[in-house]
């Protein structure tokens, strides 16, 4: 049996909450997340395992005037700065997509829509025109538009829009609330986590993921923030050791069961000295694993282009033949 990991990481910096006006969770200037990426993608490099990095395209541009067309709700672009790169970091960012392209891992970077928009909040012209401006700049900085969609908040833009902009592979959001507290509280803490193969018909390839972040760990601290105070009570040590079990747990299923499992966070979710030693521990583990033929760590490019393979390979039914 064989399993499929793939990892996807959210790149949303200001925009992740810009409207709702909240910065809290963010270093004042983007170094810390940016110092958290390097060494992420320093162990990436030392273990050969790629991931895909989920980016809003403005944190493409290097600079702006603060307004962008479309048919955007009034107000939607309050927060740009209009400004650049060296002045507002957190708003802009192209210099983290050059870094991802320059390393050795052949890294994935796909969208998180151009400017973080919920598209059960938008209509459906503006569903599509997130997507045209995204694919325009992956154009402009990849050499390539991209296939992979991660959409923000688990809300899947309309399929007319995904088939207009060429988007092959979505990110799906699958597990239903909990039924009580203590049971979501075990099953963050130890599992079981979600391994589902990929879907695919007639629309995007859909790779399922939990509603809450799992490659990091919710009983340690998440970038700024404190844990939750439900976990509060977990020492750092614990929770770290927890984690490397939750992670070795989910791939040892999704070998079992010759199925997929999704691993994702936010950029912001990372911290060097709580979050990124038991990841770098699994990295390690996933690269082992992968030598031994045990699992495929795939992108979401990697992921389509698998599915769709063997969509088209599996053989048509024979035709009955009746006297």
């Amino acid at each position: 049996m064989v399993g499929t990991v793939t990892i996807s990481i959210e790149i949303e910096l200001g925009w992740g909450i810009h409207d709702r006006q909240q910065y809290d969770h963010l270093s004042d200037d983007g170094r810390v997340e940016r110092r958290c990426l390097y060494r992420l993608l320093d162990a990436c490099d030392d273990y050969g395992i790629p991931i895909s990095f989920d980016i809003v395209g403005h944190l493409l541009l290097h600079s702006c005037e603060g307004t962008h067309s479309g048919p955007y709700p009034d107000g939607w672009f309050d927060e740009d700065p209009g400004t650049d790169m060296e002045s507002d970091p957190l708003f802009y960012a192209p210099d983290i997509a050059a870094e991802i392209m320059r390393r050795r891992t052949d890294h994935e970077i796909c969208t998180h829509t151009f400017s973080h928009a919920v598209c059960d909040t938008m209509p459906p012209d503006v569903q599509k025109q997130e997507l045209e401006h995204a694919q325009r700049l992956h154009e402009r900085v990849t050499g390539n538009q991209t296939e992979s969609l991660v959409p923000p908040r688990h809300v899947c833009p309309s399929l007319d829009a995904l088939n207009d902009h060429g988007i092959e592979i979505v990110r799906v959001q699958d597990d239903e609330p909990a039924s009580n507290p203590v049971h979501r509280f075990r099953e963050l803490l130890f599992g079981p986590p979600l391994v589902r193969s990929p879907e695919f018909s007639d629309g995007p390839v859909e790779t399922y993921c939990t509603r809450h972040p799992n490659l990091t760990a919710p009983s340690l601290p998440s970038g700024r923030s404190p844990p939750h105070s439900a976990f509060r009570w977990v020492p750092i040590r614990m929770g770290q050791r927890l984690h490397e079990r939750y992670l070795r747990t989910a791939t040892e299923l999704a070998v079992e069961r010759d199925s997929h499992l999704h691993l994702w966070c936010h950029l912001f979710d990372l911290n060097r000295e709580y979050q990124l030693p038991p990841i770098e521990s699994f990295l390690e583990t996933l690269g082992e694993l992968e030598r031994e033929g045990a699992i495929d760590v795939e992108t979401m490019k990697g992921l389509n282009e698998q599915i769709r393979s063997e969509t088209t390979s599996e053989p048509e039914p024979e035709e009955q033949i009746y006297a």
